[in-house]
């Protein structure tokens, strides 16, 4: 079985592996999908930040709200033979925070642009003056 990120991923044989460390496999391989997924998740948003309100409205598609992240539960050390996912896995994570940081960087230069424009986001007065009543 291959997995991981970027196709560099790892390969082992299920059955040269022991009860208690399948399970352990087993669950770290879930850790690292889901890891995996959020990786790809932010690259996603890095390439479209408005992702699917960028589309066309859908008729009958509701939006979902994003749970919060909450680290799993460590089935034990990490495995030797999922070591090199794991360390795949490490580098588009920091691949990614790099990118994302660049991202937050840009955002913040934007919006100081737009408010050091005179009038953006002032309260709006009154544009006439009943004088006579």
């Amino acid at each position: 079985m291959e997995t991981g990120v970027g196709g560099a991923g790892i390969q082992h044989s299920e059955s040269t592996l022991t009860a208690p460390a399948d399970t352990a496999l087993a669950a770290w391989t879930a850790i690292l999908d889901v890891l995996e997924m959020a990786v790809g998740a932010a690259e996603r948003t890095l390439k479209d930040p408005l992702g699917p309100l960028s589309a066309a409205p859908q008729t009958g598609v509701e939006p979902h709200a994003e749970k919060r992240w909450q680290p799993p539960v460590l089935p034990g050390p990490l495995p030797a033979v999922a070591r090199r996912r794991a360390l795949a896995l490490s580098a588009a994570q920091e691949r990614v925070a790099k990118r994302l940081e660049e991202a937050r960087l840009d955002v913040a230069k934007q919006l100081q642009a737009v408010s050091s424009v005179p009038g953006v986001g002032d309260p709006a007065g009154a544009v006439y003056l009943d004088v006579n009543g």
